[in-house]
């Protein structure tokens, strides 16, 4: 009888855990899915620039800016133009950069530069 109550008694238990286990991880998987947070990886080609606190990486196909979130990464190629390898996170434009690469010499003409020339 002893052994009866026990058993019934450790399935519960197992059964209970379980339970909530799987229930956890449901609501992990909907709270992303809420989010919408999505990143992926990527590379830019731009240039680097100060942006008040933050540097961005202004693409040269669209001229769209991205903030850079780790800075330091960058810092050192303000004013260059580089193609990063970064994890771009789509709900705020933002870049999270991996990898830095500085194009040669003959490709620094920043375009920006000539219109303050001539203005």
């Amino acid at each position: 009888m002893k052994n009866g109550i026990l058993a019934a008694l450790a399935f519960v238990v197992i059964c209970t855990v379980g339970a909530v286990a799987q229930d956890q991880g449901q609501n992990r998987h909907d709270q992303q899915a809420q989010s919408g947070h999505r990143v992926r990886q990527t590379n830019v080609t731009g240039w680097v620039r100060k942006d008040g606190d933050n540097y961005v990486v202004e693409n040269d196909k669209d001229k769209q800016r991205y903030r850079v979130q780790n800075s330091e990464a960058v810092r050192a190629h303000e004013g260059r133009h580089v193609t990063v390898n970064a994890r771009l996170h789509e709900d705020d434009r933002s870049l999270e950069v991996n990898r830095v690469k500085r194009l040669p010499q003959r490709q620094q003409h920043d375009p920006n530069d000539s219109q303050r020339n001539h203005q």
